[in-house]
């Protein structure tokens, strides 16, 4: 009986490990901790193909994530079987090609091979020429504990090979994405100061307008946003009197950081540029610096710099405080043109599409820069950041399997310690006894 308590002991043991103890000490089993992905398809050349094409069908025959860690990583297969893709019909609409549970971690590339492509070019069905190697992309995507990330891949390729020379080259690139929470407080969200407009200036006069500070309500800082004027000459100077701050030559849909505001009266003025060639309009508001979360649940800047634009206009800048400390994701939106985004004045990122970039922070105010055309191409910059706390992750109850293992282990220790337990006492009994019954032979 012992030896089957001891191996059932031993098997529950083993299936305890195996099973249960990786949720109950995931630190110990990183390799078995997973989050979730998905792999979209999108092809913005299927949009722009020859209107020869009617139809396309591509398939794509293994693809595979590769993670970081020791030595030179692992590859980690995402199809099962492969997959085949229109790249015309999916031109705006994005199709789902897999989704999978994969190892938490970093992962920095996805490999793709292409099995056959046709094509329909007027009436007539040609087969393609497919790349014989495979294809590999970057993308920087780190997967978190019951997490899901999106991969949206984007099939680019030469319309006119298609037709020409009938062939399929493609050029993959990959953007990470994280759908659910989006940005929705925007600029009607935060705690109006003062205004000055919306109003016009004519070349070389001013306007202005006085606001005050009451008593206790002393700003810690300030944010300014200010939009109008046109090109180049048409512009506009914005000055605080009292504070001595002065932006200069404004055009476009502008943010600043201003100073400290004590309890007061202050005067905003608008100045209109000598060199305008005609009425410059204008409007400015400045606002007290959010709290996320305690103003704010989240929030959302956006801008527009025109090329050529004065330096002063070329830097953006606003800031936030952040009541907890915490993994924060950014959404940095490009409509035209591209920026360097940075944070504290590091830089984080050169942005020239859209993504989402996760950092960790520390509670307090911090600020946020935008260095726009940070390529030198002279194109307009449209930029927009929208700022969303990532919830904190809470522990998964223990699963049906985890909890009946550790059940196990539970009766199997039971038992063993019982058995064992009863036969030490069952050995002392008899000891007892023989002990008794010596003792009694030895007596006359």
């Amino acid at each position: 009986m012992t030896f089957a308590s001891a191996g059932f002991l031993v098997a529950s043991i083993m299936i305890f490990s195996l099973v249960a103890l990786p949720e109950l000490m995931p630190t110990t089993y990183p390799q078995l901790r997973q989050g979730t992905i998905e792999i979209w398809a999108k092809s913005t050349s299927g949009e722009l193909v020859n209107p020869l094409v009617s139809d396309m069908q591509v398939t794509i025959t293994s693809m595979a994530i590769h993670r970081v860690g020791v030595g030179e990583g692992s590859w980690i297969s995402l199809l099962d079987s492969p997959s085949r893709v229109n790249p015309v019909e999916i031109a705006e609409t994005p199709v789902s090609l897999k989704e999978a549970k994969v190892p938490i971690g970093g992962y920095n590339l996805l490999a793709f091979t292409f099995g056959e492509a046709t094509v329909t070019i007027a009436t007539r069905n040609v087969t393609l020429k497919s790349p014989a190697q495979e294809l590999r992309v970057s993308s920087a995507l780190t997967v978190s504990e019951g997490r899901r990330n999106s991969l949206v891949v984007d099939l680019s390729f030469d319309g006119d090979a298609i037709v020409a020379s009938q062939k399929f080259d493609p050029y993959l690139t990959v953007t990470v994405e994280r759908p659910g929470h989006a940005p929705v407080s925007t600029i009607a969200s935060l705690a109006l100061l003062a205004s000055l407009g919306p109003d016009t200036v004519s070349p070389g006069e001013s306007k202005s307008s006085t606001f005050i500070i009451e008593s206790g309500s002393a700003v810690d800082g300030y944010l300014v946003h200010a939009e109008g004027g046109s090109g180049i000459e048409n512009t506009f100077d914005l000055e605080i009197v009292e504070t001595g701050e002065l932006w200069y030559e404004l055009t476009g849909s502008l943010w600043f950081v201003g100073g400290n505001l004590t309890a007061g009266t202050y005067t905003m003025t608008v100045y209109g540029s000598d060199l305008a060639t005609t009425q410059v309009r204008f409007a400015v508001q400045l606002y007290r610096v959010p709290r996320i979360t305690q103003d704010l649940p989240d929030v959302g800047f956006s801008g527009f710099v025109p090329a050529a634009s004065s330096v002063s206009a070329e830097v953006n800048e606003f800031a936030l405080y952040l009541d907890e400390p915490g993994l924060y994701d950014f959404y940095l939106g490009v409509k035209s043109g591209d920026y360097e985004f940075l944070v504290d004045y590091n830089p984080r990122s050169a942005t020239s599409r859209d993504q989402i970039l996760t950092l960790q922070l520390e509670r307090g105010l911090h600020t946020f820069q935008i260095f726009t055309d940070f390529s030198g191409s002279g194109r307009d910059t449209s930029w927009s950041v929208g700022v969303v706390p990532v919830p904190s992750e809470t522990s998964p109850p223990l699963t049906k399997e985890a909890m009946i293992a550790s059940g196990l282990l539970v009766v199997s220790t039971v038992l063993f310690v019982a058995e064992v337990s009863f036969r030490r006492l069952r050995r002392r009994g008899s000891a007892a006894t023989a002990s008794k019954t010596e003792r009694n032979g030895e007596v006359p």
